[in-house]
């Protein structure tokens, strides 16, 4: 017979169980057993061990331990000239990993909660700017029905109309968020002289549109900025 212990990883990552087996074996050839055969015997049966606590949780030993019977009395005997004939395995784990297991578990459970709940945010706002805002009219007809505690809406007397335009003017598909979001990422692709030679461009197409004090106002940082080496020596 051999008696071991050992920690074999749950499923549940950096959390181990605690086992204890007592594996009952013997040698099949003629003569003495070798002095290693009490552990060839422990290793043939940690294999099974190890690959069934693998796939269990540490928050169900009592499981993990029934799980284990079964699949060691299905594969014993097992062995060839250190023939297993009999196993009995025992499991625990201890209280401090039993309440990482369980924080772990909370935590998990809130993410997937703080996540159900920004999709349906999500999904609510859709609704209010795809459909509720489209326009005047939806918006004023949504406001007849009974409010929905779901899917919300506007609070009594809101000003539709600037509900719409807003929704509008700020919906992420909307011509200016777009050409906003596509002058950031050119601006922050070109080099510092360029950004200037543009600026300077911008500021001339504003003077010619009219806007000479939105222009006064770009050619400020501009003009303040100091040259670089490059125009320095020009």
């Amino acid at each position: 017979m051999h008696v071991f212990t050992d920690v074999c990883e749950s499923e549940d990552a950096g959390l181990a169980f605690e086992v204890s087996a007592r594996v009952e074996w013997h040698w099949s050839k003629r003569g003495p057993a070798p002095a290693d055969a009490p552990r060839v015997a422990g290793r043939l049966v940690r294999r099974f061990i190890e690959k069934t606590l693998n796939e269990s949780s540490v928050l169900r030993p009592h499981a993990a331990e029934q799980d284990l019977a079964a699949v060691l009395r299905e594969e014993v005997p097992l062995g060839d000239d250190v023939t297993v004939t009999a196993v009995t395995a025992s499991v625990r784990v201890d209280d401090a990993v039993v309440a990482a297991a369980r924080r772990r578990q909370q935590t998990l459970h809130a993410c997937e909660l703080d996540e159900l709940e920004r999709r349906q945010a999500r999904a609510r706002m859709e609704f209010l700017r795809d459909e509720l805002l489209a326009d005047p009219s939806s918006a004023l007809l949504y406001s007849l029905l009974p409010p929905s505690p779901r899917l919300g809406g506007p609070l009594p007397g809101a000003d539709l109309d600037k509900l719409v335009d807003d929704a509008h003017r700020w919906h992420p598909e909307s011509r200016w968020v777009v050409t906003a979001r596509v002058l950031q990422t050119f601006g922050e692709r070109i080099t510092e002289d360029t950004a200037e030679d543009l600026l300077k461009l911008l500021g001339a197409a504003l003077a010619t549109l009219g806007h000479h004090d939105l222009a006064a106002k770009l050619a400020e940082p501009v003009s303040q900025h100091p040259p670089s080496d490059a125009n320095a020596s020009r």
